[in-house]
């Protein structure tokens, strides 16, 4: 019996880490076009529900803030992604600023100022 508690417990903790991180296309600022994986993938470190971020996190991360440090506007575009999707999907503001240094990514742009704006 208690197992079968354990069970559903451990089932209830992953459907709340889902429903915590999932958003739908509306919630989504058109800033963010292209960079759903960061906030797919990062969502559960920068939700803080997991303690450190996952490889395919840190494989998404590199593969957009590289896409953003491209150009001038892609930079604006994806500190306002994270300014106005943090909130909506419950980012914590420390684990949005650790991220590029969790996952070794050398910024050309402050992520402070990127997302205080």
């Amino acid at each position: 019996m208690g197992e079968k508690t354990f069970l559903a417990l451990v089932m209830f903790v992953m459907a709340y880490g889902l429903a915590a991180t999932t958003f739908t296309v509306s919630q989504i600022p058109p800033s963010c076009n292209g960079d759903e994986s960061l906030l797919t993938f990062c969502g559960p470190y920068m939700g803080n529900i997991h303690p450190n971020p996952t490889s395919d996190c840190c494989k998404a991360a590199t593969s957009v803030f590289d896409k953003a440090m491209g150009t001038g506007q892609g930079i604006r575009d994806l500190c306002n992604c994270l300014r106005v999707a943090g909130p909506v999907l419950r980012f914590q503001k420390e684990k949005m600023l650790s991220l590029p240094d969790v996952c070794r990514i050398k910024l050309s742009f402050s992520m402070e100022l990127c997302i205080e704006g």
